[in-house]
């Protein structure tokens, strides 16, 4: 069982009391735009082991999950979006079948939004869907395995306001193999073809979204109709390496997406919210993830290695050749970790490039230097633990480019923390 219960404001959102211009001398008055959040969740998980012929053991998991929350503009209420969700999955794991080993199962999610108010921007629906799936494994040799998985689901989004309802089936299915060319190296490929169904939100969505800093307009709304699945075909190559004091790993992928549902930015306005509409094109990602990590020191006291990684991705509108909006930039990374007796330290810095390979109405975004370090010592035959943390130590205006209040809120400055940690275990009998 969790809670959860949070009441803050939105940055550079706010609306005016007076509807007539302040006198001379008077300052306007601002009611500020505040969201006041409740959620309440229950979950159950479980596993059973079996000795059958054919089945050797179940999971499964089930929630409940009540969402709410209200924005409030200075003492006035306003809209109040509700959020009521179940979640339900069992998958059986069977026996092995020769070289094959895998499991099966199915899962069921149900969930029923509504929202009260002027400013609603999405209308009341329910959406429910049943999926099953499929996970195989075939060991040919100590240095081969493929794996297969495939999944169906069924989704459809109903409700008495929605002009046009959705009710449609989606398929999925991957084909991937590992080879341990030798004690040092592994390669892994994966293909996978799959399905996604647009959203309640892709579809429908028209009005202001505070949160996000935007207005949105689904399919449905401006006169598209409903959206087709997307289908994805993917590729990815990974190759990884570990060595005494290095481990390593490269992996490059290839995405190809038609019918692509993305939110684009146009030139528009409305109740002061630029207008972002729902589309969609047939587009290409293509990048690169590369990490590295060498053991410096490795000894029973102590130790410190040193980490590197770099990631990339270029996505582009088939046709055109267009970029896609909200894409992040290349990152590089350098950390150092290390440990002595009770003490234990590390320092890290993100380097992220410009971002100027933008969307039409969309602005770039300048790069960043974030710089974090932490220092804790463990008290001797204790679990208390004293820790120093400073965050963006360079207190660099951060703005990260998949954020959509990047141009209204950077992330925070210059921070520290300082802090003690104890853990416990309590038996009841």
């Amino acid at each position: 069982f969790s809670g959860f219960d949070s009441e803050y404001g939105v940055p550079g959102h706010h609306h005016h009391e007076e509807e007539e211009p302040p006198l001379p001398g008077e300052e306007e008055e601002e009611e500020f735009v505040r969201i006041d959040l409740e959620q309440t969740r229950v979950d159950l998980a479980g596993e059973y082991d079996l000795d059958s012929s054919f089945l050797r053991g179940i999971r499964f998991r089930a929630a409940v999950n009540d969402y709410e929350h209200t924005e409030i503009e200075g003492a006035e209420t306003g809209t109040i979006y509700d959020v009521q969700g179940t979640d339900g999955r069992i998958e059986l794991r069977h026996a092995k079948l020769g070289v094959m080993e895998g499991a099966f199962g199915l899962q069921y999610r149900r969930e029923d939004f509504a929202a009260i108010g002027d400013e609603a921007f999405l209308p009341k629906s329910d959406s429910e869907s049943f999926s099953l799936f499929l996970f195989e494994e075939f060991a040919l040799s100590d240095t081969w395995i493929l794996q297969a998985s495939a999944r169906y689901e069924d989704q459809s989004i109903s409700g008495a306001d929605l002009v046009e309802k959705y009710d449609e089936g989606a398929f999925g299915a991957s084909l991937g193999a590992v080879w341990r060319a030798s004690d040092d190296i592994r390669v892994s490929a994966n293909l996978a073809v799959t399905e996604r169904h647009p959203t309640t939100t892709e579809l429908y969505a028209d009005g202001a979204h505070v949160a996000a800093d935007r207005y949105e307009r689904g399919s449905v709304t401006l006169g598209n109709g409903i959206l087709s699945k997307e289908t994805s075909t993917n590729l990815d190559l990974t190759v990884h390496g570990d060595t005494t004091r290095w481990e390593w790993s490269i992996t490059g992928f290839v995405n190809s997406v038609d019918d692509y549902i993305l939110l684009r930015p146009t030139a528009l306005e409305l109740d002061g919210f630029q207008v972002f509409d729902f589309a969609q094109a047939d587009v290409e990602f293509t990048g690169v993830e590369a990490e590295a990590m060498f053991e410096i020191v490795d000894k029973d006291d102590r130790h410190m290695h040193v980490r590197l990684f770099t990631d990339f991705v270029n996505a582009e509108e088939v046709s055109t050749g267009e970029n896609l909006p909200r894409i992040p930039p290349q990152r590089f990374g350098l950390g150092l970790h290390g440990g002595w007796d009770n003490f234990d330290g590390s320092i890290d810095a993100i380097f992220a490039d410009d971002q100027n390979d933008v969307a039409e109405n969309e602005l770039p975004t300048e790069g960043y230097t974030l710089l974090n370090a932490s220092l804790s010592y463990t008290f001797p035959d204790s679990e208390l633990m004293l820790m120093l943390r400073g965050s963006n130590l360079l207190d660099e205006d951060i703005r990260q480019h998949t954020s959509p209040l990047k141009d209204l809120v950077p992330l925070p400055g210059r921070s520290v923390h300082f802090g003690l940690r104890f853990e416990f275990l309590t038996l009841f009998f």
